[in-house]
Formats: structure tokens, sequence, C-alpha cells
């Protein structure tokens, strides 16, 4: 592993930070200097038109895939803050949180410290890709998701009607993977993964 020092870089746009929003941004910046962990993107933002808080976040990917995976950020105002997986454009909390998230308040230094460690937390889990193709070798299925927990949602997911096989298609309708505008969920298909790999 590697330590990499520049983690939650302030945007060069960013509005002006308040003192206490400076000592909290300063306290994860130095908590996570010292991480040992596998590279994923970081930044911060302070922008009052879009947030009335400070945002740092940390990015995980598929280098080799070159797909993003998810943000994974806290929101910061007035001593508190509250971590979870963020919109990925419009980087807000979700209205309910999931299973990772985190909602902790007090002075700004204890609130770096515990963001830091559910940030870490985050970086340290194992992260599994897993691909299905169909008897003429062509890729119709792609998930991620974090490995340690078979029970969570996939972190990303692809699935492409056209080239999967007709049989699974009807399944997936029927056993009710199937949502929206025929949006179909990955993790029901039966079929084991035609290759595996790990990414974190």
């Amino acid at each position: 592993m590697t330590t990499w020092r520049r983690w939650f870089q302030l945007d060069e746009c960013s509005d002006e930070l308040g003192q206490d929003e400076q000592l909290f941004l300063g306290g994860l910046q130095q908590a996570a200097a010292r991480w040992d962990v596998g590279y994923a993107a970081s930044w911060a933002i302070r922008d009052e038109e879009e947030h009335p808080c400070l945002i740092a976040a940390v990015s995980l990917s598929d280098p080799v895939r070159r797909i993003g995976l998810g943000e994974f950020g806290v929101h910061y105002r007035d001593q508190h803050a509250q971590g979870d997986l963020l919109h990925s454009c419009l980087h807000e909390l979700p209205d309910e949180p999931t299973p990772i998230a985190l909602d902790v308040g007090g002075t700004p230094e204890e609130v770096a410290v515990e963001c830091a460690a559910w940030f870490e937390t985050i970086l340290r889990r194992p992260v599994s890709y897993s691909g299905w193709r169909n008897h003429h070798g062509q890729l119709y299925a792609e998930a991620w998701k974090f490995s340690d927990d078979e029970d969570e949602d996939e972190l990303s997911q692809s699935y492409i009607p056209a080239l999967a096989p007709r049989e699974q298609r009807r399944r997936l309708l029927r056993r009710g993977f199937v949502f929206g505008r025929g949006w179909r969920q990955v993790k029901g298909i039966e079929e084991p993964p035609s290759h595996e790999r790990r990414v974190r």
C-alpha cells in the first residue's frame, strides 16, 4: 500500500471557509495523511449556492473498466456531519440513510476524527467485479460490489437485454428483478459469472 498525502484538497472555486470549517477540514486532512490505503480520488468544496455546507468526499472507481463506482461523502455544518453514498451529480445525501450512513456531532476536531475513521473504513473494504458473457462471448452484464457483505446492493451494474440469454431475461422479469423502464438487477442472475476479479 501507498500513503497518499493530498487528501480532500479544497476546490479552487469554493467559497471562503468559516473558522470551524477550516478546523474540520484541516483535522480531516491530517488524519487522512496517516492512512495506508489504496488510492481513491478525493475532494472538498464549499458552495453556498449549491449546498449550505462543506462537502468532503472520496470516489471509488475501477481503473480497468474506467468507471466510477460511487462517491462517499460527508456534509459538514455547525459542528455536525452526515455521511453516506452521495448522489453522483448533485452530491446530495440520500433521502433515506443507507446502512453505511454516518451522523456525528462535536467539536470540529472531534467530528473530523469520526469522519476520517468512517472514510478509512470504506476505503479498506474490498470491492469485487463480476461479468457475464453469452455463448458468443459478448459481455451482457456487469456488477461491482463490496465483497465483504453479500447482502449489500451493488455499487454499480449494467445489463444489456439485447445480448442476454432470452430465458434469463424472462426469468428476471417473472421474479421481479425489473424496475422502471425495463431496468434489470443483476443480483437476480442465477448463472455464475464468466469472470470475477478484485478491484480494490
